[in-house]
């Protein structure tokens, strides 16, 4: 029933206000605001929509420093690796969309994966594409097998991406799908 507005915003200025707490801004403070993020995260968050690589425009090293970087780097090829391995498998396809009865569109939009079931594809995918055995165990994604050598974590599981609030993928939780005795039926990355 308000006869004034108690929000606006303003694309000409590119500006919003809201009457009600007195509080406005730009596009930066209205996502720091909604978010709860601090300017630099508002400012990647925003980057990463728009497709801008702040890497291009920065001048000094970045405060997290490259190994960060590289493993969330790893936990997005990880992510992208995961959904394919879903898509060319029927069988887990089927148990997604038909028995859990989730939709295409919840799929991609949740980003779903499968991990097959074969001791080391991701390992394999990832190392063809410069990461290191140290970069696999440091996110999770790796250990070592009780006759040593590095295996996948995760094997025979639905793989369900988590991630931090500028949409980053910093981990995994995981489902078992076949049966293999003794094997816990969810798992995390640590």
């Amino acid at each position: 029933n308000e006869k004034t507005p108690s929000f606006m915003v303003s694309p000409e200025k590119q500006i919003w206000h809201d009457f009600s707490s007195g509080k406005g801004g730009n596009i930066f403070t209205f996502i720091m605001e909604v978010e709860g993020l601090d300017f630099k995260q508002a400012l990647e968050l925003l980057a990463r929509k728009a497709g801008v690589d702040l890497d291009d425009y920065r001048t000094s090293p970045s405060r997290r420093g490259p190994n960060k970087e590289r493993l969330y780097q790893l936990l997005e090829l990880a992510a992208k690796f995961y959904q394919v391995q879903l898509s060319k498998n029927n069988k887990v396809l089927d148990y997604v969309i038909k028995q859990r009865q989730f939709s295409k569109d919840t799929v991609l939009e949740w980003r779903l994966g499968y991990s097959p079931n074969n001791g080391k594809a991701l390992i394999d995918f990832a190392k063809n594409k410069g990461f290191t055995d140290e970069e696999l165990k440091r996110t999770g994604l790796s250990a070592n097998a009780y006759r040593g050598g590095l295996q996948d974590m995760f094997r025979a599981r639905l793989m369900i991406p988590l991630q931090d609030q500028q949409g980053r993928v910093i981990g995994f939780t995981a489902r078992l799908l076949d049966d293999i005795p003794n094997a816990p039926k969810y798992i995390n990355t640590p």
